[in-house]
């Protein structure tokens, strides 16, 4: 899929003149549907459009564009000009677009992050703001009361907002912070202020607006975490993107003690603690959605280090539709969790979607009514409907006295957990669960080398899979590259394959990647495979029975989206099994 914008008769703004241009002529066309645009621009089949209006009925409260998008079958992009269509919008390309930093100032820092909204023009007494969604009236009011003047909405890819205004506010607000702050006055080491000395400090607003700038820009920019690090004369702030770790920006060394004593206060630590690690949690506000924060401070010998993870519900939990399945992997999950009664085992090491996957399937099972029970440690999404409980001294087998219809078991750490979820299988519940194993079939000798005895396993057992997230090239800037010899003999490709590689752009923060999807080796457990638990043989022999049974392999299922340009070789090479 290309992500190029095609020339229609709807015209994508550049700059202020074709923006004058296209607020003057647009007219909205509010009763044709947002699929009818994209499938008249060719850019979704029909077969497409009804596949995504039949996963649309199962999720009602999920946008169909996002759906789309989910689904892989067109970009952000394709979906914001074909909404702009539809309402008579103009699309912003951000990225040419000359903005006066006199129009920036016009509106205030901590409005422009919290609505990602970015102040364009002034056209005809009317303040132009570039929003991914213009329908956003609140957003809009909130705007129009603060600047007293009246705006007006265009569209603009949510991403390019906030890469944009990430470029400029990072750099006004220090300019602000520095200026209204008093650096020479801060204390250079714990000891020099009291606790209540400390909590009025943190208090000052520029403190206060630095923390929040940092937490909607990395919302904003889909980061998992993000770094606060200390070095010896600044402070280094990085947030991790599909994975990987990106540098953000440097603060003054002076700025550590506030900010880290800010973090605590509103993670609910004790501020007066410096020697010893402490974990906290919070709570913000994104528009109408709730994002969870985890927080955990340790002290290292430059001082205090932070790193906050962001759980946020509008990014981690998808359909399962969304998560990179192909057809057939994904009838075969669905087939093997609809099941009355098992085990399934989502393996793979820490960060790469196991847990993203099992709210999947959970948010699946829930539409049927059953009575759903988590136990988790800690729970990192909450679901409506099902019924979540945070791992304290609480013991699986109270759970089973609670009538459950699933159990999904954060992780399966020990022989006691995985004896007593077997023992839930046997009864008829459905268990669903992770561990930390390389492969699929490992999964199942795991739980062998725990004590389960092989004949019980084998009645349970419904399947395995093994499980990573890989990169996808950006759209933008992805190209044909020669693929390194040592690679390709590696993996035992032809040295006349192409392949593609994201170059770097703007649009990617020059990373050449774009998101991740999810790739996997999925193996049902068959009546063949069933006879080899029972004579507990190896994982190497399970293995290449499920391959000669048609399952494919995880790097196997990398390679293949290489082949189609969505990835490069050289994630496949980072995740490769064989």
């Amino acid at each position: 899929m290309s992500d190029n914008i095609r020339q229609f008769d709807y015209q994508v703004v550049h700059n202020i003149n074709d923006l004058r241009e296209a607020l003057a002529n647009l007219v909205p066309q509010p009763d044709r549907h947002l699929g009818e645009f994209l499938t008249e621009d060719g850019l979704i089949t029909e077969m497409q459009l009804q596949t995504v209006l039949k996963e649309k009925a199962n999720n009602p409260h999920i946008r169909l564009g996002k759906l789309l998008v989910q689904m892989g079958f067109v970009s952000p992009t394709q979906v914001s000009i074909a909404l702009g269509k539809k309402f008579g919008i103009p699309f912003v390309q951000l990225r040419e677009f000359e903005i006066s930093p006199e129009v920036m100032k016009l509106v205030p820092t901590d409005l422009a992050l919290q609505y990602n909204a970015l102040p364009l023009a002034e056209v005809d007494g009317l303040l132009i703001l570039a929003m991914e969604d213009p329908m956003d009236w609140e957003a809009r009011d909130i705007i129009r009361f603060h600047v007293n003047r009246m705006v007006e909405a265009v569209i603009a890819s949510a991403q390019d907002i906030s890469l944009t205004l990430s470029e400029y506010y990072s750099h006004q607000q220090d300019i602000e912070m520095l200026g209204e702050v008093e650096l020479d006055l801060l204390p250079q080491r714990e000891d020099e202020l009291d606790s209540d000395e400390l909590a009025r400090l943190v208090e000052q607003k520029p403190i206060v607006r630095m923390i929040n700038s940092l937490l909607q820009q990395a919302v904003m920019r889909a980061a998992s975490d993000i770094n606060i690090r200390p070095e010896k004369d600044r402070v280094n702030v990085y947030f991790r993107i599909d994975g990987k770790l990106q540098f953000v920006r440097s603060l003054n060394r002076q700025m550590l003690l506030p900010l880290v004593t800010r973090i605590k206060v509103i993670g609910q630590m004790d501020i007066a603690e410096h020697h010893l690690p402490q974990d906290g949690h919070a709570r913000m506000k994104r528009g109408a959605n709730e994002v969870d924060l985890r927080l955990s401070i340790i002290p290292t010998v430059s001082g205090e280090s932070v790193v906050i993870r962001i759980l946020d519900t509008e990014v981690g939990l998808k359909p399962l539709t969304a998560i990179g399945f192909d057809a057939r992997e994904l009838r075969i999950l669905r087939d093997l969790v609809n099941r009355s009664f098992g085990i399934f085992l989502v393996t793979g090491p820490t960060g790469s979607g196991k847990s993203t996957t099992l709210y999947s399937v959970l948010n699946e099972l829930k539409k049927k009514g059953p009575h759903i029970i988590t136990v988790e440690d800690p729970v990192e999404y909450h679901m409506d409907g099902v019924e979540q409980i945070q791992v304290m001294n609480t013991r699986l087998r109270h759970i089973l006295r609670h009538d459950p219809d699933v159990i999904m078991v954060g992780e399966i750490r020990d022989m006691e957990t995985a004896r007593i979820a077997n023992k839930a299988a046997l009864t008829g519940h459905t268990v669903l669960s992770t561990l930390h194993t390389n492969d699929a079939a490992s999964s199942i000798t795991r739980l062998l080398d725990m004590g389960i005895e092989p004949y019980l396993l084998s009645a349970t057992m419904l399947g395995g899979m093994a499980q990573r997230l890989i990169r996808l090239n950006c759209k933008h800037c992805a190209r044909p590259v020669r693929a390194d010899a040592d690679i390709l003999e590696e993996l035992g490709l032809a040295a006349d394959e192409t392949f593609y590689q994201g170059e770097g752009c703007p649009s990617c923060n020059n990373s050449g990647y774009h998101g991740r999807v999810a790739v996997c080796e999925l193996l049902p457990v068959t009546n063949r495979i069933r006879r080899l638990i029972t004579a507990g043989v190896d994982a190497q022999t399970i293995k290449q029975a499920a391959v000669d049974e048609g399952m494919v392999t995880l790097t196997e299922h990398a390679l293949q989206l290489a082949r189609q340009g969505k990835t490069s070789l050289e994630e496949v090479y980072a995740i490769r099994l064989e």
